[in-house]
């Protein structure tokens, strides 16, 4: 390149000297600007975390409480005890038939336990019918209800099994024809060697949402 000559050729060559400047500038003053930004966000987040965890552990003898609030409660007695499926679901149908037979019941039908996730858990149905007197059915009802673990009625139909305008003999109250969906939940097996705290290790138990408190 042939430079023109004078003061125009001064001031060209000035503008050169002066771009390769700013080149060998910005070539080094880039670079070191976006690792300062990366280093300065590291040290952001590390100093947020230092304050976050600083909180906590001001709070740790509250959190300590309610931590053994929760573990005196026994949050595990509401939920069936068996975390495999199989037996879960026959852990299910063992509790309710003793509660249906021993209230003066006579189950007429029962299906085999069916499971579903939900909020973490393990939503265990049983489908049942039985018939009772009006009397029998109420204690029936009530025995379901207040069982441990925790049981939920679901879908119940009544049907009169007497025609209309039948008159019972004296003493004598005709059954009542219960169809209805009891539900229960269970907790889902830890992955084996999940350390305590880890994703999926046991801990406190929560009840999900709807379950009784």
């Amino acid at each position: 390149m042939i430079l023109p000559t004078g003061s125009k050729g001064r001031l060209a060559a000035l503008a050169l000297a002066l771009s390769a400047l700013a080149a060998m500038v910005a070539a080094v003053a880039v670079p070191a600007y976006l690792l300062h930004q990366r280093y300065d966000a590291v040290i952001a987040g590390a100093e947020d975390k230092i304050e976050r965890y600083r909180k906590l552990a001001v709070n740790r003898a509250e959190q300590q409480k309610a931590i053994e609030v929760v573990k005196a409660r026994e949050g595990a007695r509401f939920f069936l005890r068996s975390t495999a499926v199989n037996l879960a679901g026959i852990e299910l149908t063992d509790l309710v038939r003793p509660l249906i037979e021993t209230n003066g019941a006579r189950l007429t039908s029962i299906q085999p336990a069916t499971v579903k996730e939900e909020a973490g858990f393990r939503l265990y149905s049983l489908n049942i019918g039985f018939n009772a007197t009006p009397a029998n059915l109420q204690k029936t009802l009530f025995a379901l209800e207040t069982a441990l673990p925790y049981l939920f009625l679901e879908n119940l139909t009544l049907r009169s099994t007497v025609p209309r305008g039948f008159k019972p003999q004296p003493n004598q109250e005709p059954e009542v024809s219960a169809q209805l969906e009891i539900q229960a939940y269970g907790i889902k097996e830890p992955p084996r060697n999940a350390k305590p705290g880890a994703p999926g290790a046991p801990s406190a138990v929560a009840a999900p949402a709807g379950v009784k408190s």
